[in-house]
């Protein structure tokens, strides 16, 4: 995960973010930040078998002549060499996979991560689950039917929108936008004297 999206601003930013949610309202805010939804293997083999053809048509018609064993052998090498460093480009993942795919994949992840961490679980079904995906450069979020039943028609998915524009700026960028919804929690939601904090309050951090 880039280190600057999670930087020690970014997690004190996300520290803040939660406390002055949860101290305006009765919603229980749950972070989890993930280096990437799924695996996207598509990427891995459509650039090794690309760069395999682009060697085998090289050896077939450049002037030297190669072995047979080598024209058998060396672009599979070159495919599965290439498979395994596409691993280090994430970027490279995101522009070979189409939004509508990894928008699928973030928001599956996401309702996972919801029942994982028991986010369903608060006595006023006011959990939401902020899920922020690092390789797709987006923001899920999964609000229980207490909160979601509560707040205007659309803020859950313009906050969603909001926060995942945000990730351009870094993880504090992120934090702080979150932050900024706090009166609109308050107002769905308002805190009350008997509210428990009930869902821990420490960033989730998966693979």
């Amino acid at each position: 995960m880039g280190a600057r999206f999670l930087d020690d601003e970014a997690r004190a930013a996300f520290k803040q973010a939660i406390e002055a949610v949860e101290n305006a309202s009765a919603v229980e805010v749950v972070i989890a930040v993930r280096r990437r939804s799924a695996r996207y293997g598509h990427a891995n083999v459509a650039v090794g078998a690309g760069l395999a053809f682009v060697g085998l048509a090289v050896m077939l018609y450049a002037p030297h002549t190669f072995s047979l064993s080598s024209i058998l052998i060396d672009p599979f090498v070159v495919a599965l060499i290439t498979g395994g460093l596409i691993e280090l480009t994430p970027a490279l993942k995101r522009w070979l996979t189409t939004p509508a795919a990894r928008r699928r994949h973030v928001a599956h992840a996401a309702r996972a991560t919801f029942v994982e961490r028991g986010v369903h679980s608060t006595t006023g079904r006011s959990g939401i689950l902020v899920y922020i995906s690092w390789l797709e450069r987006q923001v899920a979020l999964v609000a229980d039917t207490g909160i979601a039943g509560a707040l205007p028609e659309g803020a859950i998915a313009t906050l969603e929108n909001e926060l995942t524009a945000a990730m351009r700026g870094g993880g504090a960028a992120v934090a702080r936008r979150l932050e900024a919804a706090a009166p609109v929690m308050a107002a769905a939601l308002p805190h009350r004297d008997d509210d428990v904090n009930e869902l821990p309050d420490a960033l989730d951090e998966g693979t």
